[in-house]
């Protein structure tokens, strides 16, 4: 027979009024066109929305363009593109998981872009820390204009650095 270890933790109550700033409706997201400095040139097009973090500061500092802004150890983040477009090479100092929600989806990671595959929906890739990474919509899923691709960052800010 086996026994159930009690843990001591605290027991929260919040209010529906205290969870209605937790939850994030899809249709109200906002992104910045510029998020990246590659967003808006030729074939690496993409909306980037911040869901849940604070990794991203808009209006001098002020206001965070996260629908839910809270620091609790990750950011989650909605890619829409249109085929043939993702970001450039790039490297975080954190682990970077991908889901494809949307189309399907090519992950590529290695110098030089040696390695991919590619992700139908609800497929899931998850790149280590420190490994160049890039992904591209390939297809964007019946009826629809652009792939939505689901990412998760560990850490409240993940550093990036362009290739």
């Amino acid at each position: 027979m086996s026994q159930l270890k009690q843990y001591e933790m605290e027991i929260k109550e919040l209010s529906p009024e205290q969870m209605k700033h937790r939850v994030a409706r899809h249709s109200e997201l906002k992104y910045p066109p510029d998020r990246y400095p590659d967003s808006l040139l030729p074939g690496n097009e993409r909306k980037n929305y911040l869901v849940v973090g604070t990794g991203l500061i808009v209006d001098g500092g002020k206001e965070p363009m996260s629908a839910i802004p809270i620091s609790e150890g990750f950011q989650m983040s909605y890619v829409e593109a249109k085929p043939g477009n993702g970001p450039k090479l790039h490297n975080h100092d954190t682990n970077e998981t991908f889901v494809a929600i949307k189309g399907q989806w090519r992950i590529i990671w290695g110098l030089g872009e040696k390695y991919s595959v590619d992700l139908n929906p609800l497929d899931v890739c998850s790149v280590p820390p420190f490994v160049p990474r890039r992904f591209i919509n390939l297809t964007p899923g019946e009826g629809r204009d652009e792939g939505l691709l689901l990412t998760v960052q560990p850490g409240n800010v993940a550093k990036v650095e362009f290739m």
